[in-house]
């Protein structure tokens, strides 16, 4: 996968500045080293440490990659001294590949946008201070707690693609009054700027929460001309929900019936164009989902509300509204995945370095990219269909047995 969509992975990293003394290693080498242990799903320095004990392991690997594998430490030592706009450059410059290259296209929005999730997820806490960059908050009970988090925007995929496209840490300042510390709303001007330098004519509709339906972000997409689908939760926009209040009796909802197997999926949708909101017209969207299972009788509806700058109508609501529910996949397939899909995003890589701590959070990023794609591919999915208990989880410890414990010379005399 990595010849096949990003054939330039290993040059980018040998192009990064060397910030050692010596060299044993090539920047390729030290920076491959910290990428496997995200392929491979290690979850930690040390257990990577322990597969590059096994020689079998580091000559497959060579074989593989062309590639030798360094300690941990190696790779440590270089990730606090290197700056992370490096690896965000590289992340960005790996995903400007796949637009290059038409993957994503079939995925976008009205075959026109593509859709990009904004969130944001917490990768350490601490009881003492880490680093002046910590962030804070106090319990009722008086306990301080210190910790880091980033603002993440993703490019959703509705076979469950969760691309990091920019990363945006959440941080403190020295020089900045602690009353004012960094916070999401802040971080994602920051986000929005940098996405707009990176990808200045990719067509964007912003996918976003409850946290976000403001004057600033509306602003934001007016001037970078991107659509929206942000959840309005029910005391937000007060006069905007008033005005909807008033419209909705007029307005005939559409129904549609979902076909599946185990329930019955009964949807209703509702929209109203042209309400103003500070001298701008947005428009409102609900729909309301009933499920009842086929067997059990069991019901539960599920509400979903949006405000959006996309014109409505009945021709494009299903879409609209379906992408809109399609912002969850970067918890689920984005955030859930990396903190319990074996990657392990809030174990501690670098206990006492931030700088380290950021380039191990966006060299994850790039692993969990490539590993996402070879899951979605023709490969993978022949080989979760051949039994239905096999599990991704099967594949990946399948993958890293071989690598450990069969010799290639051996596979090579098998095959012949």
């Amino acid at each position: 996968m990595i010849n096949k969509q990003l054939p330039n992975l290993f040059e980018l990293f040998e192009q990064l500045p060397d910030v050692r003394m010596r060299s044993e290693y090539r920047m390729a080498e030290i920076c491959s080293g910290a990428l496997a242990m995200d392929l491979l799903k290690c979850g930690s320095r040390n257990s990577y440490n322990n597969l590059r004990r096994s020689s079998v392991f580091c000559k497959n690997f060579e074989h593989s990659f062309n590639i030798s594998l360094p300690h941990a430490d190696t790779f440590d030592d270089v990730f606090r001294l290197t700056a992370p706009s490096h690896f965000e450059d590289i992340k960005k410059q790996l995903v400007r590949q796949l637009f290059d290259k038409k993957t994503l296209r079939k995925h976008r929005l009205f075959n026109s946008h593509y859709l990009i999730a904004v969130d944001a997820t917490g990768i350490a806490s601490f009881s003492q201070r880490h680093c002046e960059h910590c962030l804070t908050k106090t319990s009722k009970n008086g306990v301080t707690t210190y910790f880091h988090y980033v603002l993440e925007a993703k490019l959703i995929t509705s076979d469950g693609l969760a691309i990091s496209i920019a990363s945006e840490f959440v941080e403190n300042q020295p020089d900045r009054d602690f009353d004012k510390q960094d916070c999401e709303q802040k971080a994602f001007r920051r986000l929005a700027a940098k996405i707009k330098k990176d990808f200045p004519r990719l067509p964007i509709c912003l996918l976003a929460d409850g946290l976000y339906p403001n004057q600033t972000v509306f602003d934001i997409c007016e001037k970078y001309n991107w659509l929206f689908i942000i959840t309005l939760k029910d005391k937000a926009l007060k006069s905007f929900q008033e005005e909807v209040g008033l419209l909705k009796p007029t307005i005939r909802p559409q129904m549609v019936i979902v076909p599946d197997k185990n329930y019955k999926i009964n949807q209703e949708y509702t929209y109203i164009n042209d309400i103003e909101y500070n001298k701008v017209n947005y428009s409102w969207l609900s729909c309301v989902e009933t499920k009842k299972h086929l067997k059990s009788g069991q019901q539960l509806e599920t509400k979903f509300v949006y405000i959006t700058n996309i014109k409505l109508s009945k021709e494009n609501i299903i879409e609209t509204a379906t992408s809109g529910r399609m912002r969850w996949k970067i918890e689920n397939q984005g955030f859930n995945t990396q903190k319990n899909g074996g990657y392990e995003l809030e174990h501690k890589y670098s206990r006492t370095n931030y700088n380290a701590m950021q380039n191990y959070y966006l060299i994850l990023q790039i692993a969990h990219l490539i590993n996402q794609l070879v899951e979605i591919s023709k490969t993978i999915q022949i080989l979760l269909g051949a039994h239905s208990k096999t599990t991704i989880k099967d594949l990946w410890n399948i993958l890293i047995g071989y690598l450990r414990f069969i010799e290639h010379k051996t596979i090579e005399i098998l095959l012949e």
